[in-house]
């Protein structure tokens, strides 16, 4: 499956589109997570706005009231749609989290170091990671 940015740059501009992630296509609506506010933004090929209703459903809505709810929550989280997700921002916010007493785990698991999982029928279960990285 090819990345398709071109609904998501086209409603936003690029400049916009940084903190998002392409996390795939479901019966031809693009899902694009937002990585600071998690919350996804589901834009077909002919930009018309989805929100996901269950059971791998989804039903069209407005998109300018879609795109105030993920502003809002950027406010509150001091960014912006031009904020970078980046490694800076995730400093920072476990900076503050650390300040608020939230203790933190960490655990990256690198693609070459998933070891696939298969269940009786041959089918794959699920991934873990085989080496991962504690902090």
């Amino acid at each position: 499956m090819e990345t398709n940015w071109k609904p998501l740059e086209s409603r936003l501009g690029r400049k916009r589109c940084v903190g998002f992630m392409h996390m795939g296509r479901v019966n031809g609506i693009n899902l694009y997570k937002h990585g600071m506010a998690r919350t996804y933004l589901n834009l077909g090929n002919e930009e018309n706005c989805y929100i996901a209703t269950g059971s791998g459903c989804y039903r069209r809505t407005d998109f300018e009231s879609e795109l105030r709810k993920l502003e809002g929550t950027l406010k509150d989280l001091h960014a912006t749609l031009e904020t970078p997700y980046d490694d800076v921002f995730i400093e920072r916010k476990r900076q503050e989290l650390r300040q608020l007493g939230t203790s933190l785990l960490t655990v990256q698991a690198e693609p070459e170091d998933l070891k696939t999982i298969r269940g009786s029928s041959g089918n794959d279960v699920s991934k873990i990671p085989s080496r991962s990285k504690v902090s």
